[in-house]
Order: structure tokens, then sequence, then C-alpha cells
């Protein structure tokens, strides 16, 4: 239901302010509950199935996420970006959902296509797991949109509603498979599948009515669809950076070294917590980023990337510090001493090419708010090629091999990305107050 409630003028900073305040300390616990969820998912699953086994989850997890976040982030950051910037914000909810569901059509009729290439080659000649893969790529499609529309109007208390709803979804029947010792894979695989959806469910009927403002011009397609098409090269290249290491680590490993993707993940998914926190960056950070774009607020716009910069930096030497410290013994808490195959320094390289990678998101938000988006996947793409070349160090051990690569293709990243938005903000400041039109967006 789509309430007309909200003012057809633009929303400022201030509303923006006042739209989210009551509701970001339920954002910060669903991210928290979200962060919860998903280790109770993966430690109780690992526990239960074992480093062989649980390679098989870990490997859909990289893949699913790979591509439904690389599809969809970009439909939860246009809606976002178009809502918050006072966009004509219902037709512009069911132009940028009719793109989605055109999307994963698409991916629906590859995936069950490709169902046996995709169950051999992926799954150890499970081809069931291309349905549940498919089930989880639908699933995340409506949690991105459902995520957009929550941010651009600042609803953040049932988006954090979804995360808890999520979290609860993963965690509880996970607990109860691993009490029963059911010992196959593929029910763990359907309840992450199904999680998203669950989230997606509660998180509605907690923010009935709709906040978005009815009717509106539609978005012209031609603009519209050239946006989405550079946000999801840029979500395409970046997780596929992300998750690149996971599935490296399957192919390349030895039969010696089978169960080294779900050792690997088990250490990757510590070292990620600060990619869980940057849901929130991205919920409260795009909308706000964007406002002060379209008012033409150089200052304000300048000070808030800075202060970003300066958080992220001291995030980044205490997650180090701490993973270094006590990292792997995290792991082997959480997973078992069958996990126990990472020390402190591989579990560093871990956690600093995470937060390398985090800076690089959240700059890209700004990337995004200024209407750069054409712009917004060249890091990633350097940091692919970085990754390849890193990686083909064929004479060091397979893990420190792959750490290496991810440490230095997320270092490229942040360089590339660092520049950009230098010359991106001193095109602001050239703009006369309110004049900014995100020129050369196209």
């Amino acid at each position: 239901m789509v309430s007309a409630s909200l003012r057809a003028d633009r929303p400022g900073l201030r509303r923006l302010g006042s739209l989210g305040a009551g509701g970001r300390g339920v954002l910060v616990l669903g991210l928290i509950a979200d962060g919860i969820g998903s280790y109770i998912y993966l430690s109780a699953s690992g526990r239960a199935l074992g480093p062989d086994q649980f390679a098989v989850v870990s490997v859909l997890w990289a893949v699913m996420f790979l591509i439904g976040n690389g599809l969809f982030i970009p439909v939860d950051q246009e809606l976002a970006r178009a809502i918050a910037a006072g966009v004509g914000s219902g037709a512009a909810l069911r132009r940028i959902a009719a793109v989605a569901a055109a999307a994963v059509g698409v991916v629906g009729v590859i995936i069950l296509a490709g169902s046996g290439w995709i169950g051999s080659s992926l799954f150890r000649n499970r081809a069931a797991f291309a349905v549940v893969l498919l089930v989880g790529v639908a699933g995340l499609a409506l949690m991105f949109a459902v995520r957009g529309v929550l941010a651009g109007t600042g609803d953040y208390r049932s988006y954090g509603v979804l995360f808890i709803a999520d979290a609860i979804a993963k965690a509880v029947p996970v607990l109860m498979l691993a009490a029963a010792g059911v010992d196959d894979p593929l029910p763990y695989a359907w309840v992450m599948a199904l999680s998203g959806w669950v989230g997606c469910a509660v998180a509605l009927v907690a923010a009935r009515p709709l906040a978005v403002r009815a009717g509106g011009d539609p978005p012209d397609w031609r603009p519209l669809l050239t946006s989405l098409g550079f946000l999801l090269l840029t979500s395409l290249t970046s997780l596929t950076l992300m998750n690149l290491s996971t599935i490296a680590v399957e192919v390349l490993s030895g039969p010696a070294e089978e169960a080294a993707a779900g050792v690997f993940l088990s250490a990757l998914v510590i070292a990620r917590i600060p990619l869980f926190l940057f849901q929130a960056v991205q919920a409260v950070v795009l909308p706000r980023l964007s406002a002060r774009a379209a008012e033409g607020d150089a200052v304000g716009f300048t000070r808030d990337v800075r202060v970003l910069g300066l958080v992220i930096a001291g995030a980044t030497a205490v997650a180090v510090a701490g993973s270094i410290v006590a990292g792997s013994l995290v792991v082997r808490v959480l997973f078992g001493d069958e996990f126990d195959r990472i020390d402190g320094w591989d579990m560093g390289m871990l956690t600093l090419a995470s937060m390398l990678m985090t800076a690089t998101l959240t700059f890209n938000q700004a990337q995004i708010a200024l209407r750069r988006q054409h712009q917004s996947w060249w890091p990633w793409a350097a940091g692919l090629v970085v990754f390849v070349v890193a990686l083909a160090n064929a004479g060091a051990e397979l893990l420190p091999r792959v750490e290496g690569a991810m440490v230095a293709s997320a270092a490229a990243t942040l360089l590339v990305v660092a520049w950009l938005l230098r010359r991106e903000i001193g095109d602001l400041r050239r703009q006369p107050t309110g004049a900014w039109s995100g020129a050369g967006e196209q």
C-alpha cells in the first residue's frame, strides 16, 4: 500500500533526518541480529556437515550472493537515490521493479537451462542446488527492492525489522537441523535461500503503509536503464572481486585440499564483519549524500565524506589488530577444531582486504550520490586485474597466495576510487549552490 502523505517537494536533509532518527536504533539492532544469525547459520552448518560437505554450502553462499547482489544492489541504490532526491517516487518504483522482475526471469531461464552443468561444476553433481540457487536469487531481488524503498523514505525501523526476521529465519531452522543430526547439505542450502523471503514479508507488514509518494512523472526509460546498467556493472565487478577468492580456492585446490574452500569461508566470514555493517552505511549514507548533492551542498558533502574516511581508517586499524590477536581463536570456537587451519596472519590479511573493500564501497555511494554511476565500476575493474595478476604467483601455497591477491586488489580499488571521488567533488564545488545536475552522468 502506497501513501500519498509525503509532500511532493524534494526531501531535504532535515526531513530525511527526522524520518530516520526514530528507527536508526532498530536498524543497528537489525544489523547486529543479521550478523549473529549469519554466524549461527555458518557455524551450525559447518559443525554439522564438516569441512568437506560444508564446502558445497560455502560455494552456494558465494555464487548466490554474487549473482543476487550483483544484479539487484543497483535496484536498491537507484530506488534509494531517486526517492531521497525527490524523483517521482511511485512511478520510479514501478519502473525499477519491472526491470528487476525482467532480470529475475532471465536469470531463471539461464539457471534452469544450465542446471546440469551448474550441478556438476559447482555442486558436486547435485542438480537440485540449481533450483535452490534460483529461489535464493529471486529472494535477494525482492529484498533489495524493499531495502531501496525503506532507505529512500528513511524508514530505518522497518529496515531493521527486515534484518531481524531474516536472521531468525536463518538461525533457528539450521540449529534444528544440526540438533537432529542432519548431515545432507541440501536442507541447509534451502534455509539460506528462503530466509530473505521471510525477512521481506515481515518488513512489508511492519512498513504498511509505505511512505512513498503516489504518482509523479515516471523517469525516462533511457536514463533509467543507463543508470541501472552502470550500477549493474559496478555491482558485478565489485561482487566478483569480493567472492572470487572463495571460488578460486575451490577451483585451485588439489586432492589434498578438498576442504580448503570450507575452511577458507569460515575465516572469511569472520573477517568480513565490517561488510555486514556496511549495509547500515549504505542505508543511511546514500540518501543523505544524494540529498546534499541535489541541493548543491558541496561543503556538507565534502565534510561527510571526510568523516567517513576517518571513521573507516580508525576501524581498519582496530579490526586488523583484533583479527591478528583473536581471529583464529574465534574461528575455532564458532566452527570447531576441524577448521583450525587459519592463523593470526591469515586473519589479519583477510580483515585488511575486507576493510579496504568496505572503504571503496562507501566511497562508491558518494559517486552514486553525485550521479557518476558511469565511473563507479572503474575501481573494481582495476582490482580484478590486480587480483588475477597476483594470483598467478604459482610458487606460493594456496591460501597465502589468495590472501595476497585479495589485499593487493583491494588496495588498488581504494586508490582508484579515491582519485575519482576527488575529481568528482571538485566538479560539485564549481557548481552554483542548488544547481547540481550530475552533468556527465551518462
